[in-house]
Protein backbone atom coordinates (compact mmCIF):
# COMPACT_ATOMS: atom_id res chain seq x y z
CA UNK A 1 0.00 0.00 0.00
CA UNK A 2 2.67 2.43 1.09
CA UNK A 3 4.35 1.99 -3.04
CA UNK A 4 0.96 2.29 -4.80
CA UNK A 5 -0.61 5.42 -2.51
CA UNK A 6 0.98 8.71 -2.17
CA UNK A 7 0.86 10.21 1.52
CA UNK A 8 -1.92 12.49 0.70
CA UNK A 9 -4.43 9.67 -0.21
CA UNK A 10 -3.37 8.17 3.32
CA UNK A 11 -4.64 11.56 4.51
CA UNK A 12 -7.76 11.40 2.09
CA UNK A 13 -8.57 8.01 3.84
CA UNK A 14 -8.24 9.40 6.90
CA UNK A 15 -10.86 12.47 6.27
CA UNK A 16 -12.89 10.28 4.97
CA UNK A 17 -13.09 7.78 7.56
CA UNK A 18 -13.91 10.57 10.19
CA UNK A 19 -16.77 12.50 7.92
CA UNK A 20 -18.20 9.30 7.49
CA UNK A 21 -18.29 8.54 11.20
CA UNK A 22 -19.89 11.63 12.43
CA UNK A 23 -22.28 12.13 9.63
CA UNK A 24 -23.77 8.47 10.17
CA UNK A 25 -24.08 9.85 13.93
CA UNK A 26 -26.02 12.58 13.17
CA UNK A 27 -27.81 10.98 10.51
CA UNK A 28 -29.08 8.13 12.84
CA UNK A 29 -30.36 10.84 15.21
CA UNK A 30 -32.01 12.42 12.38
CA UNK A 31 -33.79 9.33 11.13
CA UNK A 32 -35.04 7.93 14.05
CA UNK A 33 -36.54 10.77 15.25
CA UNK A 34 -40.06 9.85 13.42
CA UNK A 35 -39.77 6.67 15.57
CA UNK A 36 -38.12 7.39 19.18
CA UNK A 37 -38.68 11.35 19.11
CA UNK A 38 -35.80 13.93 19.48
CA UNK A 39 -35.63 14.01 23.05
CA UNK A 40 -31.94 14.15 24.78
CA UNK A 41 -32.35 10.68 26.28
CA UNK A 42 -32.57 9.30 22.88
CA UNK A 43 -29.94 11.15 21.86
CA UNK A 44 -27.49 9.91 24.41
CA UNK A 45 -28.02 6.82 23.81
CA UNK A 46 -27.05 6.82 20.16
CA UNK A 47 -23.79 9.43 20.87
CA UNK A 48 -22.80 6.20 23.68
CA UNK A 49 -23.38 3.60 20.56
CA UNK A 50 -20.87 5.56 18.80
CA UNK A 51 -18.27 6.97 21.43
CA UNK A 52 -17.47 3.52 23.10
CA UNK A 53 -17.28 1.28 20.14
CA UNK A 54 -14.87 4.30 18.46
CA UNK A 55 -12.97 3.85 21.43
CA UNK A 56 -12.36 -0.03 21.46
CA UNK A 57 -12.01 0.41 17.14
CA UNK A 58 -9.29 2.48 18.02
CA UNK A 59 -7.64 -0.06 20.27
CA UNK A 60 -8.36 -2.98 18.16
CA UNK A 61 -6.38 -1.43 15.14
CA UNK A 62 -3.24 -0.46 16.82
CA UNK A 63 -2.94 -4.06 18.14
CA UNK A 64 -3.70 -5.73 14.78
CA UNK A 65 -0.87 -7.54 13.26
CA UNK A 66 -0.91 -8.92 9.62
CA UNK A 67 0.00 -12.45 9.19
CA UNK A 68 -1.36 -16.02 7.73
CA UNK A 69 -4.75 -17.36 8.38
CA UNK A 70 -5.94 -20.68 9.46
CA UNK A 71 -6.83 -20.90 6.19
CA UNK A 72 -3.32 -20.19 4.64
CA UNK A 73 -4.41 -16.42 3.15
CA UNK A 74 -2.23 -13.66 3.80
CA UNK A 75 -4.33 -10.91 5.83
CA UNK A 76 -2.60 -7.25 5.06
CA UNK A 77 -3.42 -4.03 6.60
CA UNK A 78 -4.84 -2.96 2.99
CA UNK A 79 -6.87 -6.17 3.62
CA UNK A 80 -8.17 -5.21 6.74
CA UNK A 81 -9.49 -2.13 5.85
CA UNK A 82 -11.03 -3.19 2.63
CA UNK A 83 -13.22 -5.72 4.75
CA UNK A 84 -14.00 -3.47 7.73
CA UNK A 85 -15.26 -0.53 5.11
CA UNK A 86 -17.43 -3.64 3.27
CA UNK A 87 -18.91 -5.27 5.96
CA UNK A 88 -19.33 -1.07 7.67
CA UNK A 89 -20.80 -0.19 4.30
CA UNK A 90 -24.07 -3.12 4.52
CA UNK A 91 -24.54 -2.58 8.40
CA UNK A 92 -24.96 1.06 7.65
CA UNK A 93 -27.44 0.51 4.37
CA UNK A 94 -29.71 -1.08 6.70
CA UNK A 95 -29.37 1.03 9.35
CA UNK A 96 -29.58 4.12 7.65
CA UNK A 97 -31.92 3.96 5.35
CA UNK A 98 -35.70 5.15 6.02
CA UNK A 99 -37.63 2.22 3.96
CA UNK A 100 -35.96 -0.34 5.94
CA UNK A 101 -35.81 1.34 9.13
CA UNK A 102 -39.39 1.91 9.00
CA UNK A 103 -39.91 -1.67 8.28
CA UNK A 104 -37.63 -2.07 11.54
CA UNK A 105 -39.06 -0.35 14.02
CA UNK A 106 -42.43 -0.98 13.12
CA UNK A 107 -41.77 -4.93 13.61
CA UNK A 108 -40.42 -3.72 16.51
CA UNK A 109 -43.52 -2.34 17.63
CA UNK A 110 -46.04 -4.89 16.22
CA UNK A 111 -44.08 -7.76 18.34
CA UNK A 112 -44.88 -5.24 21.37
CA UNK A 113 -41.52 -3.44 22.30
CA UNK A 114 -42.66 -0.08 22.39
CA UNK A 115 -40.96 1.84 25.09
CA UNK A 116 -38.71 4.52 22.91
CA UNK A 117 -35.33 4.03 25.17
CA UNK A 118 -35.32 0.13 24.40
CA UNK A 119 -36.21 1.09 20.69
CA UNK A 120 -33.56 3.64 20.31
CA UNK A 121 -31.23 0.80 22.35
CA UNK A 122 -31.81 -1.91 19.87
CA UNK A 123 -31.35 0.08 16.96
CA UNK A 124 -28.24 1.15 18.43
CA UNK A 125 -26.63 -1.82 19.01
CA UNK A 126 -27.82 -3.33 15.91
CA UNK A 127 -26.88 -0.48 13.53
CA UNK A 128 -24.23 1.43 15.12
CA UNK A 129 -21.66 -0.48 17.27
CA UNK A 130 -20.04 -2.75 14.91
CA UNK A 131 -19.75 -0.15 11.97
CA UNK A 132 -18.66 2.10 14.01
CA UNK A 133 -16.29 -0.36 16.09
CA UNK A 134 -15.08 -1.13 12.41
CA UNK A 135 -14.12 2.12 11.29
CA UNK A 136 -12.94 3.33 14.37
CA UNK A 137 -9.42 0.94 13.36
CA UNK A 138 -8.90 3.13 10.44
CA UNK A 139 -6.45 5.67 11.93
CA UNK A 140 -4.61 3.16 13.71
CA UNK A 141 -4.11 0.57 10.37
CA UNK A 142 -3.39 3.67 8.55
CA UNK A 143 -0.55 4.98 10.78
CA UNK A 144 1.38 1.56 9.91
CA UNK A 145 2.30 3.01 6.39
CA UNK A 146 3.86 6.56 7.94
CA UNK A 147 7.22 6.74 8.88
CA UNK A 148 8.22 6.23 12.58
CA UNK A 149 10.78 8.20 13.07
CA UNK A 150 9.09 11.14 12.97
CA UNK A 151 6.24 9.74 15.31
CA UNK A 152 4.48 12.70 16.83
CA UNK A 153 4.78 14.65 13.63
CA UNK A 154 2.88 12.35 11.96
CA UNK A 155 0.28 11.43 15.09
CA UNK A 156 -0.01 15.24 14.58
CA UNK A 157 -1.36 15.29 11.04
CA UNK A 158 -3.09 12.16 11.43
CA UNK A 159 -5.45 13.25 14.52
CA UNK A 160 -5.40 17.09 12.63
CA UNK A 161 -7.18 15.40 9.40
CA UNK A 162 -9.21 12.91 11.58
CA UNK A 163 -10.64 15.83 13.02
CA UNK A 164 -11.46 17.57 9.45
CA UNK A 165 -13.45 14.52 8.55
CA UNK A 166 -15.23 14.51 12.06
CA UNK A 167 -15.94 18.40 11.30
CA UNK A 168 -17.28 17.97 8.16
CA UNK A 169 -19.32 15.43 8.96
CA UNK A 170 -20.71 17.32 11.71
CA UNK A 171 -21.26 20.69 9.66
CA UNK A 172 -21.14 20.14 5.90
CA UNK A 173 -23.85 17.11 6.18
CA UNK A 174 -26.23 18.82 8.33
CA UNK A 175 -25.71 22.40 7.61
CA UNK A 176 -25.55 22.46 3.64
CA UNK A 177 -26.18 18.63 2.37
CA UNK A 178 -29.33 18.02 4.73
CA UNK A 179 -30.78 21.57 4.52
CA UNK A 180 -30.30 21.46 0.29
CA UNK A 181 -30.34 17.98 -0.56
CA UNK A 182 -32.00 16.26 1.34
CA UNK A 183 -31.66 13.52 4.70
CA UNK A 184 -32.20 10.70 1.67
CA UNK A 185 -29.42 12.12 -0.09
CA UNK A 186 -27.27 12.56 2.16
CA UNK A 187 -27.63 9.10 3.30
CA UNK A 188 -26.60 7.62 0.20
CA UNK A 189 -23.06 10.14 -0.43
CA UNK A 190 -21.90 8.03 2.92
CA UNK A 191 -22.24 4.55 0.78
CA UNK A 192 -20.55 6.39 -2.29
CA UNK A 193 -17.39 7.67 0.52
CA UNK A 194 -17.52 3.98 1.19
CA UNK A 195 -17.30 2.41 -1.69
CA UNK A 196 -14.92 4.89 -3.46
CA UNK A 197 -12.63 3.96 -0.29
CA UNK A 198 -13.06 0.43 -1.23
CA UNK A 199 -12.06 0.92 -4.47
CA UNK A 200 -9.06 3.36 -3.73
CA UNK A 201 -7.82 0.53 -1.14
CA UNK A 202 -8.37 -2.26 -3.96
CA UNK A 203 -5.23 -3.54 -6.20
CA UNK A 204 -7.27 -4.89 -8.14
CA UNK A 205 -10.07 -2.38 -9.35
CA UNK A 206 -12.50 -4.99 -10.95
CA UNK A 207 -12.38 -7.76 -7.69
CA UNK A 208 -15.19 -9.52 -6.13
CA UNK A 209 -15.10 -6.92 -3.43
CA UNK A 210 -15.47 -4.19 -5.56
CA UNK A 211 -18.45 -4.85 -7.66
CA UNK A 212 -20.35 -5.77 -4.37
CA UNK A 213 -19.62 -2.30 -3.01
CA UNK A 214 -20.55 -0.76 -6.26
CA UNK A 215 -23.23 -2.72 -5.80
CA UNK A 216 -24.52 -1.45 -2.43
CA UNK A 217 -23.67 2.18 -3.08
CA UNK A 218 -26.73 1.03 -6.15
CA UNK A 219 -28.70 -0.15 -3.72
CA UNK A 220 -27.98 2.55 -1.41
CA UNK A 221 -28.92 5.33 -3.98
CA UNK A 222 -31.91 3.18 -4.70
CA UNK A 223 -33.43 2.81 -1.55
CA UNK A 224 -32.49 7.10 -0.65
CA UNK A 225 -34.15 8.09 -4.18
CA UNK A 226 -36.94 10.78 -4.58
CA UNK A 227 -38.64 7.39 -5.80
CA UNK A 228 -38.39 5.72 -2.77
CA UNK A 229 -39.53 8.75 -1.01
CA UNK A 230 -42.79 9.02 -2.89
CA UNK A 231 -43.77 5.80 -1.99
CA UNK A 232 -44.05 6.98 1.50
CA UNK A 233 -45.55 10.16 0.36
CA UNK A 234 -42.39 11.81 1.48
CA UNK A 235 -42.61 15.63 0.13
CA UNK A 236 -39.54 17.05 2.30
CA UNK A 237 -37.01 14.90 4.56
CA UNK A 238 -34.28 17.78 5.97
CA UNK A 239 -32.49 18.13 8.71
CA UNK A 240 -35.75 19.02 11.22
CA UNK A 241 -38.63 16.76 9.82
CA UNK A 242 -39.53 13.92 7.52
CA UNK A 243 -42.98 15.59 6.18
CA UNK A 244 -45.50 13.61 4.58
CA UNK A 245 -48.69 14.95 2.28
CA UNK A 246 -51.90 12.57 1.80
CA UNK A 247 -55.12 13.16 0.62
CA UNK A 248 -58.18 10.62 1.77
CA UNK A 249 -61.94 11.88 1.90
CA UNK A 250 -61.50 15.07 0.38
CA UNK A 251 -58.83 16.12 3.53
CA UNK A 252 -55.28 16.88 2.39
CA UNK A 253 -52.93 15.97 6.06
CA UNK A 254 -49.88 17.31 6.84
CA UNK A 255 -47.67 14.75 8.64
CA UNK A 256 -44.53 15.75 10.07
CA UNK A 257 -42.19 12.89 11.87
CA UNK A 258 -44.80 10.33 11.91
CA UNK A 259 -46.77 13.11 14.24
CA UNK A 260 -50.04 14.53 12.56
CA UNK A 261 -49.69 18.24 12.57
CA UNK A 262 -52.32 19.72 10.56
CA UNK A 263 -55.38 19.11 8.34
CA UNK A 264 -56.98 20.96 5.55
CA UNK A 265 -60.22 19.98 3.54
CA UNK A 266 -62.47 21.10 0.50
CA UNK A 267 -64.62 22.51 2.81
CA UNK A 268 -62.25 24.42 4.97
CA UNK A 269 -62.21 22.19 7.77
CA UNK A 270 -59.28 21.36 10.04
CA UNK A 271 -58.50 19.58 12.76
CA UNK A 272 -60.92 19.97 16.07
CA UNK A 273 -58.19 21.43 18.73
CA UNK A 274 -57.48 23.96 15.63
CA UNK A 275 -60.87 25.17 15.23
CA UNK A 276 -61.56 24.78 18.92
CA UNK A 277 -58.98 27.71 19.65
CA UNK A 278 -59.83 29.96 16.63
CA UNK A 279 -63.42 29.77 17.97
CA UNK A 280 -62.65 31.08 21.52
CA UNK A 281 -59.92 33.18 20.34
CA UNK A 282 -60.08 33.84 16.86
CA UNK A 283 -63.80 34.54 15.98
CA UNK A 284 -63.91 36.96 18.56
CA UNK A 285 -61.58 39.29 17.16
CA UNK A 286 -62.55 38.96 13.70
CA UNK A 287 -64.82 42.13 13.65
CA UNK A 288 -62.46 44.46 16.34
CA UNK A 289 -62.06 48.32 14.67
CA UNK A 290 -58.13 47.82 15.49
CA UNK A 291 -56.79 44.95 14.22
CA UNK A 292 -54.95 42.08 16.90
CA UNK A 293 -51.31 41.07 16.88
CA UNK A 294 -51.22 37.45 17.21
CA UNK A 295 -48.39 35.13 17.44
CA UNK A 296 -48.47 31.34 16.24
CA UNK A 297 -45.41 29.09 17.92
CA UNK A 298 -45.80 26.17 15.47
CA UNK A 299 -47.01 26.56 12.28
CA UNK A 300 -47.56 23.28 10.56
CA UNK A 301 -49.55 24.47 7.92
CA UNK A 302 -50.67 27.65 8.87
CA UNK A 303 -54.07 26.47 8.94
CA UNK A 304 -55.02 28.71 12.23
CA UNK A 305 -56.71 31.52 11.09
CA UNK A 306 -56.04 30.66 7.49
CA UNK A 307 -59.55 32.86 6.66
CA UNK A 308 -58.38 35.02 8.78
CA UNK A 309 -57.57 38.58 6.64
CA UNK A 310 -57.79 41.42 9.45
CA UNK A 311 -55.62 40.35 11.89
CA UNK A 312 -51.97 40.52 11.79
CA UNK A 313 -49.81 37.25 12.15
CA UNK A 314 -46.61 35.80 12.73
CA UNK A 315 -46.37 32.48 12.31
CA UNK A 316 -42.87 31.00 13.98
CA UNK A 317 -41.30 27.68 12.86
CA UNK A 318 -37.50 26.58 12.72
CA UNK A 319 -38.28 24.15 9.48
CA UNK A 320 -38.28 27.09 6.62
CA UNK A 321 -40.04 24.54 3.99
CA UNK A 322 -43.45 24.34 6.19
CA UNK A 323 -44.46 28.22 4.02
CA UNK A 324 -43.89 26.49 0.55
CA UNK A 325 -45.35 22.59 1.08
CA UNK A 326 -48.56 24.11 3.15
CA UNK A 327 -49.69 26.60 0.32
CA UNK A 328 -48.65 23.90 -2.75
CA UNK A 329 -50.19 20.34 -1.09
CA UNK A 330 -52.50 21.60 1.63
CA UNK A 331 -54.11 24.97 1.58
CA UNK A 332 -54.03 25.34 -2.17
CA UNK A 333 -53.50 28.51 -1.86
CA UNK A 334 -50.68 31.30 -1.05
CA UNK A 335 -50.96 32.86 2.19
CA UNK A 336 -52.26 36.50 2.74
CA UNK A 337 -50.31 39.79 3.04
CA UNK A 338 -51.55 39.80 7.16
CA UNK A 339 -49.30 36.71 7.80
CA UNK A 340 -45.49 36.83 7.83
CA UNK A 341 -43.58 33.31 8.73
CA UNK A 342 -40.70 33.55 10.29
CA UNK A 343 -38.11 30.37 10.13
CA UNK A 344 -36.08 30.47 13.41
CA UNK A 345 -36.02 28.84 16.80
CA UNK A 346 -38.85 30.15 19.13
CA UNK A 347 -36.58 31.24 21.72
CA UNK A 348 -34.57 33.16 19.25
CA UNK A 349 -37.14 34.79 18.11
CA UNK A 350 -38.56 36.15 21.68
CA UNK A 351 -35.42 36.72 22.31
CA UNK A 352 -34.37 38.92 20.07
CA UNK A 353 -38.05 40.66 19.44
CA UNK A 354 -38.89 43.61 21.67
CA UNK A 355 -43.12 42.91 20.00
CA UNK A 356 -46.02 42.28 22.34
CA UNK A 357 -48.77 40.54 21.11
CA UNK A 358 -53.09 40.24 21.76
CA UNK A 359 -52.66 36.50 20.86
CA UNK A 360 -49.90 34.04 21.57
CA UNK A 361 -50.78 30.60 20.39
CA UNK A 362 -48.18 27.32 21.41
CA UNK A 363 -48.67 24.32 19.16
CA UNK A 364 -45.57 23.38 18.70
CA UNK A 365 -45.86 20.14 20.58
CA UNK A 366 -46.47 17.52 17.77
CA UNK A 367 -47.39 14.09 19.90
CA UNK A 368 -45.69 12.64 22.70
CA UNK A 369 -42.63 11.75 21.02
CA UNK A 370 -41.29 14.78 19.03
CA UNK A 371 -41.87 17.58 22.17
CA UNK A 372 -39.17 20.15 22.24
CA UNK A 373 -37.82 20.26 25.50
CA UNK A 374 -36.65 23.84 25.32
CA UNK A 375 -39.96 24.84 24.90
CA UNK A 376 -41.76 23.08 27.37
CA UNK A 377 -39.85 24.70 30.82
CA UNK A 378 -40.74 27.26 33.13
CA UNK A 379 -38.57 29.83 31.68
CA UNK A 380 -39.76 29.78 27.88
CA UNK A 381 -43.65 30.12 29.53
CA UNK A 382 -42.52 33.08 31.15
CA UNK A 383 -40.66 34.18 27.83
CA UNK A 384 -44.02 34.04 26.38
CA UNK A 385 -45.95 35.90 28.76
CA UNK A 386 -43.56 38.68 28.88
CA UNK A 387 -44.37 39.09 25.03
CA UNK A 388 -48.34 39.73 26.18
CA UNK A 389 -49.93 43.01 25.60
CA UNK A 390 -51.89 44.00 29.03
CA UNK A 391 -55.31 42.25 28.95
CA UNK A 392 -53.72 39.53 26.05
CA UNK A 393 -54.28 36.14 25.68
CA UNK A 394 -52.53 32.91 25.36
CA UNK A 395 -53.44 29.49 24.28
CA UNK A 396 -51.16 26.21 24.16
CA UNK A 397 -52.03 23.28 22.80
CA UNK A 398 -50.20 20.03 24.21
CA UNK A 399 -50.82 15.86 24.10
CA UNK A 400 -51.29 14.96 27.51
CA UNK A 401 -53.73 13.16 30.25
CA UNK A 402 -57.28 14.42 30.22
CA UNK A 403 -56.94 13.66 33.60
CA UNK A 404 -53.46 14.36 34.88
CA UNK A 405 -52.62 10.19 34.99
CA UNK A 406 -49.48 10.83 33.91
CA UNK A 407 -46.22 12.31 35.61
CA UNK A 408 -45.42 14.31 32.33
CA UNK A 409 -49.17 15.88 32.74
CA UNK A 410 -49.09 16.20 36.29
CA UNK A 411 -45.74 18.83 35.57
CA UNK A 412 -46.52 20.28 32.67
CA UNK A 413 -49.57 21.72 34.40
CA UNK A 414 -47.45 22.40 37.09
CA UNK A 415 -44.64 24.19 34.93
CA UNK A 416 -47.58 26.56 33.00
CA UNK A 417 -49.93 27.42 36.48
CA UNK A 418 -46.21 28.41 37.53
CA UNK A 419 -45.80 31.04 34.67
CA UNK A 420 -49.40 31.74 34.13
CA UNK A 421 -51.43 32.22 36.83
CA UNK A 422 -55.56 31.78 36.59
CA UNK A 423 -54.83 29.56 33.73
CA UNK A 424 -57.97 27.67 32.17
CA UNK A 425 -57.49 24.32 30.76
CA UNK A 426 -60.00 22.44 28.12
CA UNK A 427 -60.21 18.69 27.09
CA UNK A 428 -61.17 18.74 23.22
CA UNK A 429 -61.76 15.31 22.97
CA UNK A 430 -64.65 13.65 24.81
CA UNK A 431 -63.29 11.97 27.91
CA UNK A 432 -63.91 9.10 30.86
CA UNK A 433 -63.18 10.56 34.11
CA UNK A 434 -62.42 7.12 35.43
CA UNK A 435 -59.40 5.94 32.99
CA UNK A 436 -56.46 6.25 34.53
CA UNK A 437 -54.10 4.97 31.68
CA UNK A 438 -51.11 7.23 31.90
CA UNK A 439 -50.94 6.28 28.32
CA UNK A 440 -54.35 7.96 27.41
CA UNK A 441 -53.97 11.16 25.69
CA UNK A 442 -55.91 14.15 24.03
CA UNK A 443 -55.70 17.51 22.89
CA UNK A 444 -55.58 19.73 26.41
CA UNK A 445 -55.99 23.13 25.43
CA UNK A 446 -54.43 25.93 28.02
CA UNK A 447 -55.61 29.53 27.72
CA UNK A 448 -54.68 32.48 30.33
CA UNK A 449 -55.86 36.39 29.98
CA UNK A 450 -52.99 38.85 31.11
CA UNK A 451 -53.91 41.13 33.57
CA UNK A 452 -51.00 43.05 34.81
CA UNK A 453 -52.50 43.13 38.62
CA UNK A 454 -51.45 40.00 40.61
CA UNK A 455 -53.72 38.08 42.70
CA UNK A 456 -51.80 34.98 42.88
CA UNK A 457 -51.12 34.83 46.46
CA UNK A 458 -54.68 36.12 47.63
CA UNK A 459 -56.91 33.56 49.34
CA UNK A 460 -60.30 33.53 51.24
CA UNK A 461 -59.83 32.39 54.94
CA UNK A 462 -62.27 31.94 57.79
CA UNK A 463 -60.31 35.28 59.27
CA UNK A 464 -60.70 36.91 56.54
CA UNK A 465 -63.11 36.92 53.54
CA UNK A 466 -63.83 39.82 51.25
CA UNK A 467 -65.89 37.88 48.71
CA UNK A 468 -68.64 40.10 48.97
CA UNK A 469 -66.57 43.31 48.10
CA UNK A 470 -64.72 40.62 45.20
CA UNK A 471 -67.52 39.01 43.05
CA UNK A 472 -69.05 41.01 40.45
CA UNK A 473 -71.97 43.08 41.69
CA UNK A 474 -73.64 43.26 38.56
CA UNK A 475 -76.20 40.26 37.24
CA UNK A 476 -75.05 38.26 34.11
CA UNK A 477 -77.48 38.93 30.93
CA UNK A 478 -80.70 37.21 30.55
CA UNK A 479 -82.73 36.53 27.04
CA UNK A 480 -85.19 39.11 27.52
CA UNK A 481 -87.52 37.26 24.93
CA UNK A 482 -88.39 34.66 28.30
CA UNK A 483 -89.77 37.27 30.26
CA UNK A 484 -92.01 38.54 27.17
CA UNK A 485 -93.49 35.03 26.04
CA UNK A 486 -94.07 33.89 30.24
CA UNK A 487 -96.25 37.54 29.85
CA UNK A 488 -97.76 36.99 27.32
CA UNK A 489 -98.66 33.20 27.91
CA UNK A 490 -100.23 34.77 31.15
CA UNK A 491 -102.52 36.85 29.29
CA UNK A 492 -103.66 34.23 27.14
CA UNK A 493 -104.61 32.84 29.84
CA UNK A 494 -106.01 35.47 31.77
CA UNK A 495 -108.36 36.19 28.74
CA UNK A 496 -108.86 32.17 28.78
CA UNK A 497 -110.45 32.70 32.16
CA UNK A 498 -112.55 35.52 31.09
CA UNK A 499 -114.04 33.69 28.10
CA UNK A 500 -115.14 30.53 30.41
Amino acid sequence: MKKTLPVFLLFVIIVLEGYVVLSSELLAIRQTIPFVGSGTDTVSIIIAAVLMPLAFGYQAGGRYRPGFAANGRYHSIRRKLIRNMFISMIILLLGLSYALINVFFFALIKAGITHRLLLVTLYSAIFLVTPVYLLGQTIPLVSNYFSKQKLAKVTGKILFFSTLGSFLGAVFSTLVLMANLGVHHTVSLNFIILAGLIILLSKKKFSEVVIFAIFLAGAGLYLNSEKMMETFNIVENNQYNTIVVYEEDGERHLIMNNNGSSMYSDDGHKHDYVEFIEKIAITPILNTEEPKDILVIGAGAFTLGFEDTVNNYDFIDIDKSLKRISEEHILKAELTDNKVFHPVPARAFLTQSQKAYDLIVLDAYLGDLTLPEHLITVEFFKHVKAHLKPGGSMVGNFIASPNMANRFSRKLDNSLREAFPHINRYIVEEHDVWNTDGNKTANVIYSYTHFPQDDTEDVYTDNKNTVFYDKPQNRGDFDDKEPETVEEDTEEDENAEQTE
